[in-house]
């Protein structure tokens, strides 16, 4: 097994983030780490693809936050506002429900509105839906563009 020296650049109680020769980050546990600065290069690749892979999903999910969606579908609107129909999967109930998303049309460039409200409004309905039924909730839709693969757990 082949071990290669790596540099710590950060630590917490239980882990390391280290660096190689080659440039390549990654969090280890802090055991994996022998006492002169040594971890398997298996642990290391291991790693580093991890914390390539973390690193990648948090910039798309941080892009995604700061674009703009279209919204695709307005159910409802006032002078101030407009809704948008989201629908949630009742966890333990074989039932869907329908919530109404209100967005402040001072958010609203060209139909489109920032993903980060979005997520705030998706969590909200949800947090008090949740609360309502007393089960956690999933949302199966909304009627705004790349929404698909956005997950909302309670």
């Amino acid at each position: 097994m082949k071990r290669i020296k790596v540099q710590i650049e950060r630590q917490t109680q239980k882990a390391y983030l280290v660096i190689d020769e080659k440039g390549r980050k990654g969090w280890i546990q802090r055991r994996w780490l022998d006492d002169d600065g040594n971890v398997a290069e298996k642990t290391m690749s291991r790693a580093s693809d991890n914390f390539k892979e973390r690193e990648n999903a948090y910039a798309e999910a941080k892009e995604w936050s700061e674009n703009y969606h279209k919204i695709i579908e307005v159910e409802r609107e006032t002078g101030k506002a407009v809704a948008v129909k989201a629908l949630f999967d009742a966890y333990n109930i074989e039932r869907d429900y329908e919530r109404l998303l209100w967005i402040p049309k001072s958010l609203i460039n060209n139909m489109a509105i920032p993903g980060w409200f979005v997520a705030k409004k998706i969590r909200e309905a949800a947090e008090q839906l949740s609360e309502q039924i007393r089960t956690g909730v999933l949302l199966i839709s909304v009627a705004i563009e790349d929404c698909d693969n956005f997950h909302c757990v309670n």
